[in-house]
């Protein structure tokens, strides 16, 4: 058990540090252009951190059961239960899905969801649309 506490704490504290040193960008929107279903959680974390609530759940309010669903999972995780595990995984997956589709129908392309038209796909229309 103390072995998988040792990995949790060096995951946990190796994405702290590559978030905070490496400036994180999301891969998939640096890609498509289209924000995914975590995009502005930083953001969300930032003001949750610096205590604006309101803030906080207008970029992205699925942090805190986010937070809350990781912590317990990693307690899962520790206790090897595995079926408790799964099941909140599949909770949480299938939450952030709605979530993100919901976003998408109700707030994009507005501000927080906006498209990124330095992706490589929105550089790659921009090439295609210029030439004809």
């Amino acid at each position: 058990m103390q072995k998988k506490i040792k990995m949790i704490v060096v995951a946990y504290g190796a994405l702290g540090l590559m978030i905070l040193f490496f400036h994180y960008s999301c891969p998939f929107q640096s890609l498509t252009g289209l924000p995914c279903p975590g995009c502005n959680m930083t953001t969300a974390l930032y003001y949750f951190m610096n205590g604006n609530l309101e803030s906080s759940l207008a970029y992205h309010a699925m942090l805190i059961p986010t937070i809350f669903c990781f912590l317990l999972l990693t307690c899962f995780y520790c206790m090897d239960l595995k079926k408790a595990f799964n099941f909140l995984l599949w909770v949480w997956v299938i939450g952030m899905l709605v979530y993100y589709i919901w976003r998408m129908i109700t707030i994009f392309p507005s501000i927080p969801m906006v498209y990124d038209l330095d992706s490589l796909l929105g550089k790659a229309w921009k090439v295609l649309t210029s030439k004809i």
